[in-house]
């Protein structure tokens, strides 16, 4: 009779537990499995994200991230932090991130169009890397997005028209890549795409000043 008794209060303290933490089938915490997705295609000469361990309950403890009060992951910030290799897919399962800084590092690949699925994203900011290909068309999806810079990439292709629909930007830095085609209306007066030769570049400095968004 003590076994039962023994596995039903377990339960009651399982389900009575404040953390909101997301378990895979496998019991595995799907944000700790997603960040160690991300570590596995970076280089990281200098050893920045040795404390992401897999085994970890959560990863609130881990450098360069950030919580919320129910251990979910709202901020990932490495900026400068000189790491290479590519950016996840799995990014994307990150469901609960509000900002994602990894600007002036030397990331390359394509940027992951899972980053679409961020709908609580208000800052990303991938400058200064080596991202290459189109702006995937799923950043038109980031409703909630305010801060938004890729400059100084190798991005090509056109503007995803879908950014028209990005009704909370502030602020778009898409200088200095190889972007080409129409910058969508709806981006007037709030954005830069100086350094792109193939899009007309009479309204490029019609823009918010730099100094506002430090």
């Amino acid at each position: 009779m003590e076994a039962p008794f023994f596995f039903f209060l377990l339960l009651l303290l399982v389900s009575s537990s404040p953390s909101t933490a997301r378990l895979s089938s496998y019991g595995v915490n799907t944000e700790v499995q997603a960040l160690i997705e991300i570590k596995n295609l970076l280089e990281d000469p200098h050893g920045v994200l040795k404390s992401w361990d897999q085994n970890s309950v959560d990863p609130c403890s881990w450098a360069l991230i950030t919580c919320s009060p129910d251990s979910l992951v709202t901020t990932l910030e490495a900026p400068g932090q000189h790491l290479s290799g590519l950016l996840a897919p799995s990014i994307g399962d990150l469901t609960n991130l509000e900002t994602v800084l990894l600007q002036n590092n030397n990331i390359s690949g394509p940027i992951p169009a899972e980053i679409g699925k961020l709908a609580n994203l208000k800052r990303l900011d991938l400058s200064s890397n080596q991202f290459r290909g189109e702006i995937p068309s799923s950043v038109g999806h980031l409703e909630s997005l305010q801060y938004l810079r890729l400059n100084n990439n190798t991005l090509s292709g056109p503007i995803p028209s879908a950014s028209a629909n990005l009704s909370h930007l502030v602020f778009l830095d898409l200088s200095y890549n190889n972007l080409s085609g129409p910058i969508p209306a709806s981006l007037a007066r709030r954005y830069n795409v100086v350094g792109n030769p193939l899009i007309c570049e009479q309204d490029c400095y019609r823009m918010a000043p730099m100094a506002m968004f430090h």
